[in-house]
């Protein structure tokens, strides 16, 4: 709004009139709301005389985590060289919602200018000199961490390897409190690991909120007891989380490795839902079946015969196995150096034949190919699964000796004991689908299920590994399928064996499973043992 003054003036003898334009209040009033509303406090101050609006608002907003401004102003009542407005303002204060107040904005004119009369009255009516605004927390019940069955994980009473899951709550402290933001005080309880740190929104709720005067400067600890309170927005308790873990099948995990001396996980999956039922490891301190970053070894030739079979090769069709053979410029061999003569695929798969597949790799694939099987089983996949997870990778070869040693999961084949578990999981059900660990809330973004060719042939061939091959002499029952692996790794002096794993993955029924046992020398020698008494105890 601009006034106006009409001038009559003599010129000459004559008369001329002409219009003069003079600043008005509302024209400061409108800028400087505009400016609030976008929390441009540099455009604030240049409209504003008397003090600094610029500091006392981005510290206010610090203080209270404002996120969002909304100022609407009413009719200017005006006198001499003073005039006063009216506002309403909307603060959207971060994990506290809304809260809403009035105020009056006094204005000065001065040197042919309207200006903001800037004091602490100006942000809130029951501020004096000196003094500002700080919110203080009471927070309400928190959430829990549940078993798949609804019972709790956080009461200290799960098994280590569960507890590494479901993580800690500590208290909020001077260093972690930026991160935190400012619905945080020091020495409130917050999620320091796991579950408790990667849900702590959901699980901590909303804490309710005062909004009280305290002397510039104050932390929100400091603030006395008898701290004017001028505004309190309600909170709400935290919610639950659930995680996919069954209970009775941890606890086979768990007893099945307890005692081992060399590091141990198995971690199992539902395979028709991809849901994680156990994680155990041994010793504690380290989530090696979620995070644990291993070669595959010949577990990984689930894969490479998927890709062979995809290729047009028959489950009858016959594979040569001799003691050693060449490919690439690098010469492979047989564990325990056998050597099987003439074999049918399902023979090979069965007595995992190192010289039998690559040959069939190097003639049959590529680089491509081969990281098409991979990927189809997870591989360079983040999972989603509801918490961080080791992610599988896998580049593609780009050589002959880079896809065969590939094919037989070594190279630059890296993996962990959930992803392997995957593998078992979806010949079983026909799909590849990613591990899922935390039920409630649903993870956004999961990847979809990825169906498989040839899964029935793949099977036959698990089966075998059980009834004919590698793990014959494990003593399983029921109707196991099984891969053992023995994944290399490391480096050995000329004429040396390097040290392996010892892997077992399998399913039986609706549960799949995956057994490492660092430095175990032999799958089925360390492995297997282990997955027979996870399964025993079911």
């Amino acid at each position: 709004m601009v006034s106006t003054l009409v001038v009559l003036a003599l010129v000459g003898g004559g008369v001329s009139w002409y219009v003069l334009t003079m600043p008005e209040p509302e024209d400061t009033v409108t800028a400087y709301a505009q400016a609030w509303n976008s929390q441009d406090y540099a455009a604030m101050a240049d409209l504003a005389e008397g003090g600094d609006p610029a500091a006392v608002f981005e510290q206010l907003d610090e203080n209270l985590g404002v996120e969002a401004v909304q100022v609407s102003t009413g009719q200017v009542e005006e006198g001499d060289d003073t005039a006063a407005v009216p506002f309403d303002a909307t603060l959207d204060l971060s994990r506290a919602g809304e809260w809403s107040y009035s105020g009056e904005l006094p204005l000065v004119h001065t040197d042919g200018e309207w200006k903001v009369d800037f004091g602490p009255a100006a942000v809130h009516p029951e501020l004096g000199d000196g003094q500002t605004l700080v919110r203080t927390n009471q927070w309400g019940e928190r959430g829990n961490v549940l078993a798949a069955d609804g019972s709790r994980l956080d009461d200290g009473s799960a098994s280590g390897s569960v507890q590494m899951i479901v993580g800690e709550v500590g208290t909020a402290s001077e260093e972690n409190l930026s991160d935190l933001g400012p619905a945080y005080e020091i020495g409130d309880p917050v999620g320091v690991s796991g579950v408790q740190k990667s849900y702590e929104e959901r699980l901590a709720g909303k804490a309710a909120t005062a909004v009280r005067v305290a002397e510039a400067g104050t932390e929100p600890q400091d603030v006395a007891e008898d701290a004017r309170t001028v505004a309190t927005l309600g909170g709400s308790d935290g919610k639950d989380v659930t995680l996919s873990l069954d209970p009775e099948v941890q606890a086979a995990a768990s007893q099945a490795i307890v005692g081992q001396s060399k590091p141990t996980a198995i971690a199992a999956l539902r395979p028709s839902t991809g849901e994680v039922l156990a994680a155990a490891n041994v010793p504690g301190g380290f989530n090696r079946a979620l995070e644990g970053q291993y070669p595959a070894g010949s577990i990984f030739k689930i894969i490479s015969y998927h890709a062979l079979l995809n290729s047009g090769l028959g489950t009858g069709a016959q594979m040569s196995c001799p003691k050693t053979v060449d490919v690439g410029g690098r010469t492979y061999k047989n564990a325990g150096d056998a050597a099987y003569g003439a074999q049918s695929v399902t023979e090979a798969f069965a007595t995992s034949c190192n010289t039998a597949l690559v040959q069939e790799v190097a003639n049959r694939l590529d680089g491509a190919s081969l990281l098409e099987s991979a990927e189809r089983f997870g591989f360079n996949t983040g999972f989603n699964s509801g918490l961080p997870v080791f992610k599988p990778s896998l580049p593609q070869p780009d050589s002959v000796s880079l896809l065969t040693a590939s094919s037989i999961g070594q190279g630059q084949v890296l993996t962990s004991p959930l992803h392997l578990a995957s593998l078992p999981a979806a010949v079983a059900d026909g799909s590849w689908r990613a591990p899922l660990l935390v039920n409630k809330p649903a993870p956004g973004d999961r990847p979809e299920a990825r169906p498989l060719d040839n899964v029935q042939a793949l099977r036959d061939m698990t089966r075998a590994v059980v009834t004919e091959g590698t793990a014959k002499d494990v003593g399983f029952t029921g109707e196991v399928h099984g891969k053992s692996g023995t994944a290399e790794y490391g480096t050995a002096e000329e004429d040396e064996e390097l040290p392996a794993h010892g892997w077992f993955v399998g399913y039986e029924g609706d549960i799949a499973f995956a057994v490492v046992v660092e430095d175990g020398e032999s799958g089925s020698g360390a492995a297997a043992p282990l997955a027979k008494a996870f399964l025993d105890a079911l």
